[in-house]
């Protein structure tokens, strides 16, 4: 099945962490196989030498970036993996010459800090997809997914909920932590009207309380739409997370979901801010 049309070239890129040339390979084969031309970065599978979470040095990861980014024979750039490190390149970047050209960027995770700052300023799609370097491993609810993005279908969600109503529109979705992590920063987007949808993996249930009471206090749920929990893959019992989940529901005055397949597990319901997207309360 061919999803991508004549031409359409993905950069494959890794802004945070680093991965292996095979990994590269297998999700490089994946989307050849649906239509596109994939472009591998120089850094892709590199290393910091110093920093070895990193896959590169800050100046290497942004000329990945920001080249990919700039050339007109990309259509969009594609996250190998997360990890950390996104973060580190917002002040670097030339958001200026970025919104000249906008473009889609994938992944999520760790480029929930790409996302969240290129939501800001206004310069593109943030669609939060599986990671480059794991298209392998998507089961078929998954891949339905992933394909609705491209073919620009409206997906539709009936989740159960902890404070009900029915809402329709542009979704933004980030990890907890990292999107926490740009409060009080120029790379913090307007959430009016948003449905934000937030995941997050290995923090314990106190963390998690603590992370939304941050985003909270910045105004984050203030004017949004809705806000939807997906994965919450935690040091902690499910029992415990919903605690926090059903405290933070008192806290808000929006449409609150939960169970949402988004995050560091299977499957995984792909999104962008170029989609329509529905949530119906049950």
């Amino acid at each position: 099945m061919k999803i991508f049309p004549e031409g359409f070239t993905i950069a494959a890129l890794s802004p945070a962490g680093p991965v292996s040339d095979e990994r590269i390979s297998a999700g490089k084969a994946i989307l050849e196989s649906l239509g596109a031309k994939v472009k591998v970065m120089p850094h892709a599978a590199g290393k910091d030498p110093e920093l070895a979470y990193l896959s590169g040095s800050d100046d290497e990861r942004l000329s990945d970036l920001q080249s990919a980014w700039l050339d007109p024979e990309i259509s969009m750039l594609w996250a190998v993996r997360g990890g950390y490190g996104s973060g580190k390149l917002l002040d670097k970047l030339d958001w200026d010459a970025l919104a000249r050209q906008p473009k889609m960027v994938a992944g999520f995770s760790d480029i929930t800090a790409l996302h969240w700052a290129m939501t800001a300023k206004n310069c593109g799609t943030a669609a939060a997809l599986p990671m480059f370097a794991y298209l392998t491993e998507l089961d078929d609810f998954s891949k339905e997914s992933l394909c609705s993005v491209f073919q620009h279908r409206t997906q539709k969600f009936q989740l159960p909920s902890l404070r009900h109503g029915t809402v329709k529109g542009t979704p933004l979705a980030g990890n907890l932590t990292v999107a926490a992590s740009l409060c009080g920063t120029p790379f913090f987007p307007d959430t009016t009207g948003k449905i934000l949808i937030l995941e997050e993996v290995g923090e314990y249930p106190y963390r998690v309380d603590r992370t939304l009471n941050q985003l909270r206090l910045a105004g984050a749920f203030d004017n949004a739409a809705a806000v939807v929990f997906g994965h919450f893959t935690t040091s902690g019992s499910k029992e415990d997370i919903m605690a926090v989940l059903k405290d933070f529901s008192r806290r808000v005055s929006c449409p609150v979901f939960y169970d949402f397949p988004h995050g560091h597990e299977l499957p995984f319901a792909s999104i962008s801010t170029a989609q329509e997207i529905e949530f119906t309360g049950v």
